[in-house]
């Protein structure tokens, strides 16, 4: 949460917009104690030849939170905050085996992130804790004697109270200029994200496995009082979460007189998607790839085993911005790393 210091730091004058600040720039101290109680219980009824499970649970949860900012831009400032909260969250699941190899589900159950307040704020304004309610039904199968699995989700997620971060990196704010601010805001209303799920793990041949992986995600959030805007409402969008996104993965595994030979290959992917939750600014979509091949179980004297490996990642050089904001006029992005390589050698006892 910043910096602290055993005693107060002599006050500094008032410094003018892009001016440099002596060190530290900024200063907090925060404290917060958490307590919970979770239990959960089962019921299998004797009917359906037990495969209907019903669970139960609920977890109790307290937390308190204080803090003080005491240096913004390098002057003394004295803002505090000190919140309380409890809350109890039920959570229920039915489960039901359709065979040996079949199981559905259905889950709901509700949740909740702590309010606070942010060390980058400028005046250190506490916000309220964010609820949630989701509801998930999804399958789970293993097929071809236990050559196939396959699952499946599909899940609503309901907000209340959602937590945003609006940035201001060079601005006028209350309480004089400054750099790199962050005010963390309630939304009211009610915000929704929904999406499916898909994982299949294929066993075709002996010593050859393949995955693959699916995510769909829509968020629909309320708007948000934008604090550096006169608190106008202003669309806000969930981050880092791409709308499409998938990723898959090759394993063979071949055993030689002399060693084991070991090949790896998997690759990920997905839309553009929001680095800020107030910036309506998409990252480049991406798709990346590694690869590893090794030599393994190498016997050397007594027990030790050698295991060689060449390496790489993002093997074709691809190149994406992961973090993007600003306008069509000024844009600020930080790109993924680029390919790297290299060899290993290890020697277990």
């Amino acid at each position: 949460m910043g910096c602290t210091a055993a005693d107060a730091p002599t006050r500094l004058p008032t410094l003018e917009a892009g001016q440099v600040t002596p060190y530290p720039d900024r200063a907090s101290d925060a404290k917060a104690d958490s307590f919970a109680l979770y239990g959960q219980a089962t019921w299998t009824p004797a009917i359906l030849d037990d495969a209907l499970h019903l669970t139960g649970g609920a977890r109790y949860t307290r937390d308190k939170k204080s803090g003080d900012l005491f240096k913004v831009n390098g002057v003394d400032k004295d803002f505090r905050f000190d919140i309380s909260s409890s809350r109890v969250d039920p959570t229920v699941t039915l489960a039901f085996d359709a065979t040996d190899n079949i199981h559905l589900y259905g889950k709901w159950g509700t949740a909740y992130r702590a309010g606070g307040a942010n060390s980058r704020s400028v005046t250190y304004r506490a916000y309220k804790p964010e609820e949630v309610e989701t509801s998930e039904i999804g399958f789970k199968g293993e097929f071809l004697d236990h050559h196939v699995r396959l699952n499946l989700a599909a899940y609503k997620t309901i907000y209340k109270n959602q937590q945003i971060d609006f940035n201001a990196v060079l601005s006028e704010v209350p309480g004089g200029p400054t750099r790199t601010t962050i005010e963390t805001v309630n939304v009211d209303g009610h915000g929704t994200i929904k999406g499916v799920e898909a994982d299949l793990v294929v066993m075709p041949v002996e010593g050859l496995t393949l995955t693959a992986a699916y995510a769909y995600t829509k968020g629909d959030l309320a708007q948000a009082a934008n604090p550096f805007a006169g608190n106008a409402l202003q669309t806000v969008f969930v981050v880092y979460t791409p709308k499409n996104a998938f990723s898959g993965a090759i394993d063979y595994s071949l055993p030689l007189d002399w060693a084991t030979l070991r090949a790896h290959v998997d690759a990920n992917g997905g839309d553009g998607y929001h680095s800020q939750s107030s910036d309506a600014a998409l990252t480049d979509s991406s798709f990346l790839v590694n690869a590893r091949l090794s030599l393994a179980d190498i016997t050397l004297k007594g027990d030790a085993k050698l295991q060689i490996s060449a390496w790489s990642r993002n093997l074709f050089n691809e190149q994406h911005t992961f973090f993007q904001t600003g306008s069509s006029s000024l844009q600020l992005g930080i790109f993924n790393e680029p390919r790297t390589y290299g060899l290993e050698a290890t020697v277990r006892f």
